[in-house]
């Protein structure tokens, strides 16, 4: 194929596979915007709410991540911090902010702990819900940043609506060229592969996602299902939960939730492949030419976006094009 040719075939595939996405994205919109503001008032007495973050190596962001967890609205949460062999001040963190605020405790994995057939995360999150004491199990990575009150919208919505499984896809944040570039494209090719408007439909039995960014659910259902033992060596535990969830007659909801909690992902390019690729590929274990498909589309969308950013670029200003990519 020469390189025209290739040329020519992007320039073609890739507006359509954007234009595509965008267009699931919008016909989902209403089945997946279930937070707004003002939001209700709570029950009188709110279920307890354990908030689980797991963190290797994220020493330089676990003190943002846990103090807007810390900051949180809602009146009746715990916060488990589990510091999953981290080779850097990640615990040390974690302890700091622990002597300041009884309300956080931390668990140290330390190296040797990692069971056979388990992935870290997973063992380190199970371990932390053995000990968990919320009538609700909430589990955030430990790059999100939440709003004040992100656990008072969610725990609002599920309660009221009786969902028992629920979660939110994040504002993802892009700083320069590259993750401007391909992390958008990136989030509209997961959202068509997986087609995520339609987890929300009870018709679709087999048919479910969740975000293990931000993933809310009942304590008895955790346990019915297994937890994540019942996941242990996947490394898209989060889809695969919520399908057992869903599997099993349980009410589940995946929503829009770019005004409660913020996330950046991956900062270089190959920290963007790297990562994207895991996300499309661990959710799609039985179907691996979807998350290939995914990937064209990423590749495809991506030219055509990064034309158009940077025929904006020399429009606009063509030294700031310079400035941009270096």
């Amino acid at each position: 194929m020469t390189g025209s040719f290739l040329f020519a075939f992007y320039l073609l595939i890739g507006p359509g596979t954007v234009v595509l996405a965008m267009v699931l994205l919008f016909a989902g919109q209403r089945q997946m915007k279930l937070l707004r503001r003002p939001l209700k008032p709570l029950l009188p007495t709110p279920p307890r709410v354990s908030i689980i973050i797991p963190a290797k190596d994220e020493g330089a962001r676990i003190a943002a991540c846990l103090t807007a967890a810390m900051a949180q609205s809602y009146p009746n949460f715990q916060l488990i911090a589990v510091d999953d062999r981290s080779s850097d001040a990640t615990g040390a963190e974690m302890d700091r902010l622990a002597a300041a605020d009884p309300r956080i405790r931390v668990l140290h994995i330390r190296d040797g702990d990692l069971p056979a057939n388990w992935t870290g995360k997973n063992n380190a999150v199970h371990t932390a819900a053995a000990i968990a004491d919320g009538q609700w199990l909430m589990f955030v990575d430990s790059d999100v940043i939440l709003a004040a009150d992100a656990v008072e919208a969610a725990m609002g919505r599920a309660v009221s609506h009786d969902y028992d499984l629920f979660s939110l896809l994040p504002r993802i944040e892009s700083h320069g060229f590259w993750e401007e570039l391909l992390i958008p494209v990136a989030g509209a090719a997961l959202n068509f592969m997986f087609l995520v408007p339609l987890a929300n439909k009870g018709y679709f039995p087999k048919h479910a996602f969740a975000n293990g960014q931000f993933l809310l659910i009942r304590r008895t259902v955790y346990d019915h299902i297994g937890g994540h033992a019942a996941v242990r060596g996947m490394f898209g535990e989060d889809v695969a939960m919520a399908r057992l969830v869903k599997a099993q007659g349980y009410k589940t909801r995946i929503a829009w939730g770019a005004d409660f909690l913020a996330v950046r992902m991956y900062s270089s390019l190959s920290d963007i492949f790297r990562g994207w690729s895991r996300n499309f590929f661990a959710p799609a274990r039985s179907s691996p030419w979807r998350a290939i498909f995914g990937i064209v589309m990423v590749l495809a969308g991506g030219l055509s976006w990064g034309l158009a950013l940077i025929g904006a670029a020399i429009i606009d200003d063509p030294t700031a094009l310079r400035l941009w990519l270096a």
